[in-house]
């Protein structure tokens, strides 16, 4: 005190210095009387383990805001720690005695006759904790205001796990009956050196989530809607009552995140109602538990989370959940957006690899997240529950009273069907129209949470039974879970998605929607695609595009584009007998007149010969009717203006092979390889990836494969009569009118 009078010319009063040695007496007689070996050096040296449990417990209550007060070894096996935080005027105390068990205690209380502890101090929280031992034992030895607890089970101290649990276990999907649901999956694994992705192992998923569970790591979890996600993730929660590591475990509905909620946020609303900590800490406990590894976190459906379902959207709220990363962590995600688990970036980024490209590594450095440290994440992708049937269609099956064994409808047709029978048995059946405006407008606007009140104002009181406001007075509640005090969301996404759909189907629909950048998933396209059935278009065989808005993009990154005017499109491909005109006529006249403008004096018209598999391809007749190939874009755009045509845009190409529907194909949804002249239908089976075909190519088995008759394959028609749009080549030399 001497030395900071001189040094910060503060006068020291008497009193001042009379406090000062009185509390320091008092801690000289308390280390005499507990006699503690800290003032000797004869300090017991601890066991690793006990010494990193206490290190576990102190870092738990610095998040909480103490400080460390005192922390003494008692004996090997026997550690004290004090902490002291400050709350305005109060003053909070928390004692710890972590020891191996009672026996190990009662020997340093009698070696310090008793008298340990007794510091005169305030003591608000006191615990002891035991590794062992700990839930049988009936009193304390240290008296009655201790809580005595495992140590395992300490965070019960904070979380209350099994109202937690019930909560979850209580909600859409029930688990009673997914004991009949047999899962499986591939769980895939990533080659560092190739990036290649590999199925280390294939059996029951519910096994390798356990096995993961237990183990450690994180994991994603694919699967196409209803796959079962939801369920395997629930029932995994639900046995943490029974598990042996990782007792304790939460689950996040992602849907339920509001998409301007940032994560910490989203954690905080969840977990408050099961937490005995002030709502700021939430989080922060949480995150305490969650980076050190002693809890796994369950996070489902994280694609309905993303701002929107692009690599860009995911890496901005993957960025939010790597707070909880690390190491250590165990969090399994759900997404039925395959894109997370094909897209090759994304899939290197999960798998913790070197080989991540450099725009997501600079996204992610720009949300303040190093590459470098995000651990590795497995997938495990779920195959379909039997050839006929999902989960989620079982289910629906079962509510609309279906027999299985003869087959079910799509998807599609089955949750139309129960959203009408709901409707119906509510008495609703003349506002569905209405109900499908305001809910699929709704989800295209990324709106999937509705508060009662909301409900009444946009739907009506007809909703609602007996003019009360409640959940349990909403007539439609069969098709939706509560998602707040006084809010609601669909019990499947997949509801609102089809309402979705339906509402995309009327053509003023698409174009109010236009101007909104509205938020369109696979199932919402594969759902139009089902219920719009063959479009008025494919019956006049005219292969023109008429004016309007359409669904394209690929699945991850769906937009509504608007096509100005009608199109006229060739219907067949440009073949080489087309072409040859073309070439004799700019042999005898030259090209000039229809050359653009830009192009390369160096570029000629004539086909690349050297790319060419058959030399003879364009003088042999017999190619005569083969689609025109190895030609530039130049040739292209001179070849259009030579028949008075011109290129189509991309977007006009995309929407007049799928539609307005948005179909995969020019024919339809689902793969047909007898149509379509592909490396799938040369060898026979279907080549998902790039590695497949690679490795088919390497095989030989696609050595004679080339081109075939544009009119081989009169199936392959596009909604508006255009042939072979996909298959047969690369690239598609088709023009249309002025």
């Amino acid at each position: 005190m001497r030395n900071r009078s001189a040094h910060d010319g503060y006068d020291i009063a008497d009193e001042d210095g009379l406090t000062a040695v009185r509390r320091l007496l008092d801690v000289l007689a308390w280390f005499g009387s507990t006699g503690s070996g800290i003032l000797s050096g004869d300090v017991p040296k601890l066991a690793p383990e006990v010494a990193a449990k206490a290190e576990f417990l102190a870092g738990l209550y610095l998040t909480l805001g103490f400080q460390p007060v005192k922390r003494f070894e008692l004996s090997r096996n026997t550690v004290y720690q004090l902490f002291f935080r400050e709350r305005g005027l109060r003053s909070e105390y928390v004692e710890l005695l972590l020891s191996k068990n009672v026996e190990d205690v009662i020997q340093v209380l009698d070696a310090t006759d008793g008298e340990l502890l007794q510091t005169r101090l305030p003591k608000l929280t006191r615990f002891l904790i035991l590794e062992e031992n700990g839930a049988d034992q009936a009193s304390s030895p240290l008296g009655g205001d201790y809580r005595v607890l495992t140590y395992d089970r300490f965070m019960d101290a904070f979380v209350d796990l099994d109202r937690h649990l019930a909560d979850v276990v209580g909600t859409y999907p029930q688990l009673l009956d997914a004991g009949r649901l047999t899962i499986s999956g591939d769980l895939l694994t990533t080659d560092e050196r190739t990036g290649e992705q590999q199925v280390s192992q294939v059996g029951a998923a519910d096994r390798l989530l356990d096995e993961v569970a237990g183990s450690g790591g994180n994991l994603l979890i694919v699967g196409r809607p209803g796959s079962g996600k939801t369920t395997l993730l629930k029932q995994l929660v639900a046995r943490s009552a029974t598990a042996s590591r990782r007792r304790y475990r939460f689950y996040f509905d992602m849907s339920l995140k509001r998409r301007d909620e940032e994560f910490r946020e989203f954690v905080t609303r969840v977990l408050t109602p099961y937490m005995a900590v002030e709502s700021t800490y939430v989080f922060d406990v949480f995150h305490y538990f969650a980076r050190s590894g002693s809890v796994l976190c369950a996070l489902d459906g994280i694609d309905e989370a993303v701002p929107s379902t692009t690599q860009a959207g995911f890496l901005e709220l993957f960025a939010e959940i790597a707070q909880v990363l690390s190491a250590e962590s165990a969090v399994i995600t759900t997404s039925r957006v395959s894109f997370l688990e094909d897209s090759p970036q994304v899939r290197r980024l999960l798998d913790g690899t070197a080989l991540v490209s450099e725009k997501p590594v600079q996204q992610l450095h720009a949300q303040g997240v190093n590459p470098l440290l995000v651990p590795r994440f497995s997938a495990l992708r779920l195959h379909d529950v039997t050839a006929a049937a999902s989960p989620l269609e079982m289910r629906l099956a079962d509510d609309l009273d279906l027999d299985r064994d003869r087959g079910l409808p799509h998807l599609a047709e089955l949750a139309w069907q129960h959203l009408a029978q709901v409707t119906a048995s509510a008495g609703l059946t003349s506002t569905l129209p209405s109900i499908t405006a305001y809910f699929g407008s709704a989800f295209l606007r990324g709106r999937t949470v509705f508060t009662l009140v909301d409900l009444v104002n946009e739907l009506g009181m007809e909703l609602f039974e007996g003019g009360r406001i409640t959940y349990d007075a909403f007539r439609l509640r069969a098709l939706f879970r509560l998602a707040g005090p006084s809010a609601v969301a669909f019990v499947h996404c997949a509801y609102q998605e089809l309402l979705a759909a339906e509402y995309l189907r009327e053509p003023a629909e698409r174009e109010a929607s236009l101007e909104a950048s509205p938020l369109l998933t696979e199932q919402v396209r594969e759902f139009l695609y089902r219920r719009s059935g063959r479009t008025p278009a494919a019956s006049t065989d005219d292969c023109v595009l008429p004016s309007g808005v359409y669904l394209v993009g690929p699945s991850h990154h769906l937009m509504l584009r608007h096509v100005e005017r009608p199109v006229r499109f060739d219907r067949f491909p440009v073949t080489v007998g087309r072409y040859n005109r073309f070439l004799e006529a700019i042999h005898r006249d030259g090209s000039q007149q229809w050359d653009h403008p830009d192009k390369p004096p160096e570029f000629s018209h004539e086909p690349w010969q050297e790319r060419l598999k058959v030399q003879a391809y364009f003088t042999d007749p017999a190619y005569e009717n083969h689609p025109a190939v190895c030609v530039n874009y130049w040739s292209a755009y001179a070849f259009a203006r030579f028949e008075g045509k011109r290129l189509p845009t991309s977007l006009e190409w995309e929407a007049a092979a799928r539609g307005t529907d948005g179909r995969l194909f020019p024919w339809g949804d689902d793969i047909d390889l007898d149509i379509v002249n592909s490396a799938d239908s040369w060898s026979g089976h279907q080549l998902i990836t790039y590695e497949a075909w690679r490795e088919e190519l390497d095989r030989g088995r696609l050595s004679q494969a080339m081109p075939g008759p544009v009119d081989a394959h009169p199936g392959n028609v596009s909604p508006y009569g255009i042939r072979e749009m996909a298959g047969n080549i690369w690239g598609d030399h088709r023009h249309r009118a002025r």
